[in-house]
């Protein structure tokens, strides 16, 4: 059974243009969500319902809500498949849409991306979001995906209650979708035609209001890693002032050990639990961040005493400097080693 999902908030005939030309044979099931268009757009939909199964919500909730409404009446049907989510605005060819679709059949607990190659004639803020929101989504993650905002997606229908429990009702729940998916799935890129109708014109996407819901969660990661540094260089200021009768080397290390006991502690609990909200048991992940707490203690405490004593830094300037240099490595172990990168595969 192949399920094709159709979100749409005040759509045109594209709509329609699109459903003619499925392949009924192939996609046994098309569900359209009528996302509280409102009368004006009665017309459409009833048309549509020659071709598929509609369900309308009564006032505008989201894409996001849009999804999970098809997605659990999928899931009341009981009947295994293959589930694609497109655009119905008619930017995605019926031959891509059918790619996705194929691969998804073949990968189970895979989420399937039909991924644009933004090449050619690309309006600037399509352009300009994605290539903004791959980079914070890469440094995020550690995971490289070309296209984060592609509203072409399949998986199999043994993940609706995974995709059910995403966080979101609106357009932050695709990327939210995403970051849970590099979690615990394997994400597979499958590369597709670029198309844009009317320079994007039809797109509902504010950039502003729903840029900083879909970030959010990407901001969690910047203010975990901002509030560990103050409170590791409170901390240490304050020690370093309460501990100036004891000797500069001695002084240093009891300083520098209570900050980064301090900011560690905070760090990983609010990683852990917030940002990442990893699953994988306390031991597992705790043992590699105190590997990594005590590698980077080891090297910071050098690194402060040397700067101090060579080239005659101030203690409180040289916690700065040092700080800003450990994080980078601390950044590159915990992608790579802590919470595991995972590789995209291209079809």
């Amino acid at each position: 059974m192949n399920y094709l999902v159709l979100p749409a908030y005040k759509p045109d005939h594209s709509l329609l243009d699109l459903l003619r030309k499925v392949d009924k044979e192939y996609f046994n099931h098309i569900v359209i969500v009528d996302d509280g268009s409102g009368i004006n757009y009665k017309d459409i939909f009833r048309e549509a319902e020659h071709f598929a199964t509609v369900i309308s919500h009564t006032t505008n909730k989201g894409k996001g809500q849009a999804l999970k409404t098809a997605f659990a009446y999928i899931k009341r049907l009981n009947r295994p498949g293959v589930v694609v989510t497109a655009d119905s605005d008619g930017q995605h060819s019926l031959d891509d849409i059918r790619a996705v679709a194929s691969v998804a059949g073949n990968q189970p607990h895979r989420l399937v991306l039909g991924c644009r190659a933004f090449s050619g004639s690309v309006p600037f803020r399509s352009r300009f979001g994605n290539e903004l929101t791959k980079k914070i989504f890469k440094l995020q993650t550690g995971i490289a995906v070309s296209d984060t905002q592609t509203g072409l997606r399949a998986f199999s229908t043994s993940l609706l209650d995974f995709m059910l429990a995403v966080d979101g009702k609106r357009y932050e729940y695709e990327m939210n979708m995403l970051l849970d998916a590099s979690r615990e799935l394997t994400i597979l890129e499958v590369p597709i035609e670029t198309i844009y109708i009317d320079d994007n014109s039809g797109s509902h996407f504010r950039p502003i209001q729903d840029g900083l819901i879909i970030y959010k969660n990407m901001f969690k990661f910047a203010l975990s890693s901002v509030a560990s540094f103050l409170i590791d260089y409170l901390l240490y200021v304050f020690f370093i002032f309460i501990l100036s009768a004891v000797p500069s080397v001695l002084r240093i290390l009891l300083a520098n050990t209570i900050a980064r006991t301090g900011s560690a502690i905070f760090n990983f609990s609010v990683n852990k639990n917030l940002v990442f909200q990893n699953k994988d048991s306390l031991s597992k992940t705790g043992i590699g961040y105190a590997g990594l707490v005590l590698t980077i203690f080891i090297l910071d405490t050098m690194l402060i005493t040397l700067f101090y004593h060579i080239f005659g830094l101030n203690l409180l300037l040289v916690k700065i400097i040092v700080g800003l240099l450990l994080f980078v490595l601390s950044w590159f172990v915990q992608k790579k080693f802590i919470f595991k990168e995972r590789k995209i595969i291209t079809s």
